[in-house]
């Protein structure tokens, strides 16, 4: 192994065990932070009366692709006054949590199931994206993606 080869090897590791490893405190609250803005979001999003989460929490230009293939903006999520009952009707479990802060930025993955009764009725993959505008965590995007492991639709109906 010549010497550029130890060179960029070492410069390799050195910046994988940063970034690995080299969490500072500051970055820790403010995972702390971003996670606290995921369950309020949670908490609020799947409730019938969701109106001033929605006001005081998403941001002006909140978009969102769902795991049906259907996209919202914040006034039509205001607006659907569907998607709210079905949401409440359902419990959740969360998984695989992934968070990644970049400066002001904040970006959730994770898996959800979701249960009617003890019943699966979905497992989706997500991605939501918080903004810190005015010293709190705003949900700006949310894009959902059925996972391979969810249950099969019920049959269509004939008719």
């Amino acid at each position: 192994m010549n010497k550029l080869q130890q060179i960029a090897i070492f410069v390799f590791l050195t910046m994988f065990f940063h970034n690995t490893f080299g969490q500072t405190e500051a970055q820790k609250s403010t995972i702390k932070e971003i996670e606290a803005a995921e369950t309020t979001m949670f908490e609020n999003i799947t409730k019938i009366d969701r109106a001033a989460y929605l006001k005081n929490y998403l941001t002006n230009d909140y978009f969102s692709i769902n795991a049906d293939g259907s996209t919202q903006t914040r006034d039509e999520v205001a607006a659907d006054t569907i998607s709210p009952k079905l949401f409440s009707a359902v419990t959740y479990k969360y998984f695989d949590k992934t968070i990644k802060v970049y400066d002001n930025v904040g970006i959730v993955t994770g898996r959800v199931q979701a249960f009617m009764k003890d019943a699966m009725v979905v497992e989706f993959l997500y991605t939501a994206v918080f903004v810190k505008q005015q010293q709190k965590w705003m949900f700006a995007n949310w894009q959902g993606t059925i996972s391979k492991n969810s249950p099969p639709p019920p049959p269509m109906q004939k008719g």
